[in-house]
């Protein structure tokens, strides 16, 4: 249940989670999906090397986007127990992730 203090949500933890995570699947399937298509990732490839073109291939996306994308998902999902997602929330994990060192390409 979100709390408001000094005009921010407080978002419950499982939520934050849930948020992280969505946003780490769609940039790596944004990447992924970049360099399969454009023939640089191949089949036998070094991990060194895939780990190398996936640090520096970029990955676009916004708030309003991943927000869009969760809720689609929810919407197909019965008995999840985390409720809508609005682009602000996704702004504040995101802030977070990035202030806890996680890098992200957005």
């Amino acid at each position: 249940m979100q709390q408001p203090s000094d005009g921010i949500d407080v978002l419950p933890p499982e939520k934050i989670a849930f948020i992280a995570y969505n946003v780490g699947v769609f940039e790596s399937v944004q990447k992924f999906g970049a360099l399969i298509t454009s023939g640089k990732i191949t089949g036998g490839m070094d991990p060194d090397k895939v780990a190398e073109l996936l640090e520096n291939t970029p990955a676009f996306y916004d708030s309003e986007m991943i927000a869009q994308l969760v809720n689609g998902m929810l919407a197909q999902s019965s008995g999840m127990t985390v409720g809508r997602v609005t682009a602000a929330q996704v702004d504040n994990v995101i802030r977070q992730l990035k202030a806890a060192g996680v890098r992200l390409s957005r």
